[in-house]
């Protein structure tokens, strides 16, 4: 039995969770340690978004359970996760478009009391982001693909979370906005202390910045490994064509 404490952040045990009678995530058991980044690897279809959903209060499971900091939160809504340290990012960067950059960010400091804080939060949010407070006084609207996406990570990240959830963060960016997105993940757990779940499909640039991956295949985890073990990416292959 896991005994908390320690390092020990979220964890997530025998969960079951799909749409109507459709079940889409299978038994699924996982954690996350203090300061670590974890992904979540699949091919579509796999049940990632679903696990995700169910795991931060999108979706209310079927079956099982998920603690956070040994608290139970299984089907409490985003909006009651968010004090207690929990931030999701969906898929689509989310901003304010009407709102300037700036304003955005203030407003992902919106359940912190203390101003000040939410002001350094800001300044610090800028320095994973450069971009961002280059581009602070313009609408958000305006932004590319790119520059929206950090900016919707970095209105999370205003709040000091503890976990940071990130759905795909790479989908549809450009090469270089991808680096600068998977630059910032290291800088999240790195610069700001916070743990990272993120789920994607690009293996190389998990690779990069992963300190353990779980493997989706038709709703079950089938493999976790340390991202640096030897023949990690054959056997996370091999996995994912076991379909």
């Amino acid at each position: 039995m896991l005994i908390w404490g320690e390092n020990m952040l979220l964890e997530v045990s025998r969960l079951w969770a799909g749409y109507g009678s459709k079940l889409v995530v299978i038994d699924v058991d996982m954690n996350v340690k203090e300061r670590e980044i974890v992904a979540i690897l699949g091919n579509n279809g796999a049940g990632k978004s679903t696990l995700l959903n169910a795991i931060c209060g999108i979706l209310k499971p079927t079956d099982g359970s998920v603690d956070f900091m040994g608290s139970p939160i299984t089907g409490r809504s985003p909006a009651d996760n968010v004090p207690l340290g929990l931030s999701y990012a969906q898929q689509g960067a989310e901003v304010f478009k009407t709102l300037s950059v700036n304003d955005n960010l203030l407003m992902g400091g919106f359940s912190l009391s203390d101003q000040g804080k939410v002001l350094r939060s800001v300044e610090a949010v800028q320095q994973i982001f450069p971009a961002l407070h280059a581009r602070r006084h313009i609408l958000a609207g305006a932004l590319s693909g790119g520059e929206r996406q950090m900016l919707s990570i970095g209105m999370l990240l205003v709040a000091s979370p503890k976990l940071v959830v990130l759905d795909e963060p790479s989908a549809g960016l450009s090469p270089v906005f991808v680096d600068r997105v998977y630059d910032s993940i290291r800088d999240i757990r790195d610069s700001l202390g916070s743990s990272v779940i993120v789920v994607e499909q690009d293996l190389s640039h998990v690779l990069d910045v992963a300190d353990r991956i779980y493997v989706m295949v038709n709703g079950r985890i089938a493999h976790e490994t340390l991202a640096k073990s030897a023949g990690v990416v054959n056997e996370i292959q091999r996995k994912l064509l076991s379909l």
